[in-house]
């Protein structure tokens, strides 16, 4: 963040003290307007990381500032070139001092919480938070940045507090009364969330990107709340303000999905990737819901385009799979999901899946099924549906008494599912024991009424 610098309180507070000794001689006044534009610098610089660069920067304000105000600097300059090194221990130290010099001047103490989050020195970061509170309560841009500060730490907690003091100042600043609400949401104070992204949405004088976020944000809280109608009218606002943004077309799809309303689901990431073309998280919810309508060639196309763009999308597979098995094509259903094997063997219940598609083509490869399903073992130790799936290729294959230990299996790791049963009375009725037939046919015939 660009932390504020009062200069003329700190040409009251800051005692004389000599130049820095490596400051080229110099004639004339002190340069004011350069000094500001280093001190800035620096500031920018100290708070993305750039420790070599703010150190330099801070070490040009201290040649060009007024003797009163060079020990500030140089001490900043110590803190910037001690993190470059990793030494938080003289970096705190420094800012430390630069604060006893300067107490009323927030730059110090604003630097320090950006040292004690990369030290990770949790106590002492909280406790300088609250220094910073109790010293600088109605300081607004403060507050919003160290929000900036803590997001970047991914310290949502500590975020939150800060977005709430920011509140309190009553500045005017939309993209912390953003952060607010997007914490808050998360927090789980959906109401509260609303209200503050409801504000901005309404804000016509920001810019109608943060007002398509706050839309946005309102349209995730009334949906976490169970308000679907008033999560459609704030997403569908966040669209109209901002075409260009994926997010929001993502979320109304996916409550059109919850609502069985896959029509409507796909209308809206059609025009989606109308407006955002490209977008991998658009191509690949677009796609599946193309599989979910039944239109399965314009999802081959969809996905097997997506899939050329970004390999790495593993999801995008086993939809394509799936569109591919659901067209009649189970040869290349299983293709595709072995180039999914070979980029990414350990994908959870990848053999199982590769063991089901084999089983769809024709003529069948049993042996071939049964290696899948022993991998899958491996991978997965006991699992119902590699008992399931070896038994069906056992009952192919006329190996009944393989087949009925199968299903038993099957049937202790998952005793409600009416399929095992249905199975296991077919094996015994292949067998010649019709009696344990008729029974296993019962248990299926009360599971599936219950």
């Amino acid at each position: 963040m660009n932390y504020r610098t009062d200069i003329p309180l700190l040409f009251l507070i800051l005692s004389a003290c000599s130049f820095a000794a490596d400051c080229p001689p110099r004639d004339g006044s002190p340069d004011a307007q350069q000094m500001e534009r280093f001190d800035r610098q620096g500031q920018t610089e100290f708070r993305r990381g750039d420790f070599s660069g703010a150190a330099g920067d801070f070490g040009r304000a201290a040649c060009l500032a007024p003797a009163n105000l060079v020990g500030i600097f140089e001490l900043l300059q110590s803190a910037a070139a001690a993190m470059g090194a990793s030494d938080f221990s003289r970096a705190i130290s420094a800012l430390k001092d630069a604060d006893r010099s300067a107490p009323g001047y927030t730059l110090a103490l604003a630097m320090l919480v950006k040292v004690e989050l990369l030290a990770g020195d949790d106590s002492d970061l909280k406790a300088t938070l609250r220094e910073l509170a109790r010293r600088f309560p109605g300081d607004g841009r403060l507050h919003a940045g160290l929000v900036q500060d803590l997001l970047q730490a991914s310290r949502h907690d500590l975020a939150l507090a800060e977005a709430l003091r920011f509140e309190q100042t009553g500045t005017e600043d939309s993209r912390a009364m953003l952060n607010l609400a997007v914490l808050e949401n998360q927090a789980g104070a959906l109401e509260d969330a609303a209200r503050v992204a409801i504000s901005l949405e309404e804000a016509r004088q920001i810019p109608s990107k943060t007002r398509s976020s706050g839309a946005a944000v309102a349209g995730l809280s009334y949906e976490g709340l169970g308000q679907l109608p008033e999560a459609t009218t704030h997403f569908r606002t966040a669209i109209e303000l901002d075409p260009g943004a994926p997010n929001a077309y993502l979320a109304l799809a996916r409550i059109y999905g919850v609502q069985q309303n896959h029509e409507q689901a796909l209308a809206v990431l059609e025009l989606a990737q109308k407006n955002v073309p490209g977008s991998r998280q658009i191509l690949l919810a677009l796609g599946s819901a193309q599989v979910a309508v039944d239109r399965f060639a314009a999802a081959r196309d969809t996905l097997a385009g997506l899939l050329d763009r970004f390999p790495d999308e593993w999801e995008a597979y086993l939809k394509l799979a799936a569109a591919y098995r659901n067209s009649g094509e189970p040869v290349m259903a299983t293709q595709t999901l072995r180039r999914l094997a070979d980029r990414q063997s350990n994908y959870p219940r990848l053999h199982i899946v590769i063991a089901e598609s084999m089983l769809d083509e024709n003529p069948v490869d049993y042996f071939g099924v049964l290696q899948e399903l022993a991998k899958a073992e491996t991978a997965s130790g006991q699992d119902y549906d590699i008992f399931y799936l070896k038994g069906r290729v056992y009952v192919a294959t006329v190996r009944y008494d393989q087949a009925i230990d199968a299903f038993q299996r099957a049937i202790v790791a998952r005793p409600t599912d009416p399929s095992a049963y249905y199975q296991l009375a077919m094996a015994y009725r292949k067998s010649g024991r019709s009696d344990l037939a008729k029974e296993q046919f019962a248990r299926m015939q009360f599971l599936k009424g219950n």
